[in-house]
């Protein structure tokens, strides 16, 4: 009976050290997040990575670090970043589409075309991959690519706000803003922290854009 007791008091002593250490993870992203918000993105860095000493497993802490890191210019440290947070969730979508940009901006589109063809050949019918290949034919000015590649990731799932936004993109060069307003608000309804996207809203209906003319 005494080793049975010492083992529950161990087992349950274990549970809480786990416990602590996912609170502290927990109060190192409130405050990251208010450094980000401040501008601050060393201070950032840091506290991510005191949290990664307790969750080194966590993507969402390299994520964010990535996030930082490109914010100060630091590409090659964001690169890193986002490729540690695919080592540990190949599904995180946010770090595979912020790979992507990185690789874009840095002039290296054939490795971004690379990394998405790669994504696309092992998930053919994945509503993001389609989204991510439709964003590099709009960043190649291929619009019909785009549009076709950003309706079959909205058939897959209407609510894919990449294609969505994307979409959006697409139509208003091809002059049609009241299609693009209707899409915009739609990747919102989806996912209404996007700041971008909400100026782009207040832009179009300040100059009179409402909804879709019919055809």
């Amino acid at each position: 009976m005494r080793t049975s007791g010492w083992l529950v008091i161990m087992a349950l002593g274990v549970g809480g050290c786990a416990t602590v250490e996912h609170d502290r993870v927990r109060e190192y992203r409130a405050d990251a997040a208010q450094l980000v918000n401040r501008s601050d993105y060393k201070g950032a860095i840091e506290t991510y990575e005191a949290a990664m000493k307790l969750a080194p497993r966590d993507p969402e802490l390299y994520f964010q670090t990535g996030r930082c890191q490109e914010k100060l210019g630091n590409h090659a440290r964001a690169e890193s970043a986002y490729k540690a947070t695919l080592d540990i969730d190949p599904n995180h979508i946010p770090a595979r589409h912020a790979l992507v940009g990185l690789l874009v901006a840095d002039q290296r589109r054939a490795e971004a075309h690379q990394t998405v063809s790669a994504w696309l050949a092992s998930h053919p019918t994945s509503a993001e991959a389609l989204a991510e290949d439709g964003y590099l034919a709009l960043v190649d000015g291929d619009l019909p690519k785009a549009q076709a590649r950003f309706q079959e990731s909205l058939a897959s799932n209407p609510r894919e706000v990449l294609a969505l936004s994307s979409l959006g993109q697409v139509y208003e060069r091809l002059s049609r803003p009241d299609r693009a307003l209707s899409l915009y608000e739609r990747a919102l309804a989806a996912r209404p922290d996007q700041p971008e996207l909400k100026a782009a809203v207040e832009r179009l209906k300040s100059q009179g854009v409402s909804q879709p003319r019919p055809d």
